[in-house]
């Protein structure tokens, strides 16, 4: 069973590149340029997964969750990064992150889409 999945980068090719990547992993695949156009979709769609970068303009991926849950969206949210740090890792765990992966390790994001869109969509 395959849900929704959302990806927010800033980066456009990185974006279309995990779509592609990912089209086997998801029903229907929604990209966001940056937290603000996240939520938007959020509001407008049903998403079962989310994938985000941390470094964005406009809105950033930990501000993103923080507002996301605040309005009571519960699904998986996995961050995909560049910066990762064992401190940032701690954070985002403890804002309520499912998981902090490093670009560009595909392998264990889809690992852990499928782990986890799995959980919510048998939830």
């Amino acid at each position: 069973m395959k849900g929704n999945l959302l990806l927010i980068d800033d980066e456009a090719e990185l974006s279309e590149s995990m779509k592609e990547l990912l089209e086997d992993e998801a029903k229907e695949i929604f990209t966001a340029n940056n937290g603000a156009e996240a939520l938007m979709i959020l509001e407008k769609q049903k998403i079962d997964c989310v994938v985000s970068d941390i470094k964005m303009p406009v809105m950033d991926g930990l501000k993103f969750m923080k507002i996301a849950r605040e309005r009571g969206f519960s699904q998986p949210i996995i961050f995909f990064t560049g910066h990762g740090t064992e401190q940032l890792k701690r954070e985002v765990r403890a804002l309520g992150a499912n998981d902090l992966l490093m670009k560009p390790n595909f392998m264990s994001l889809e690992d852990s889409i499928r782990k986890h869109m799995s959980a919510h969509l048998n939830h």
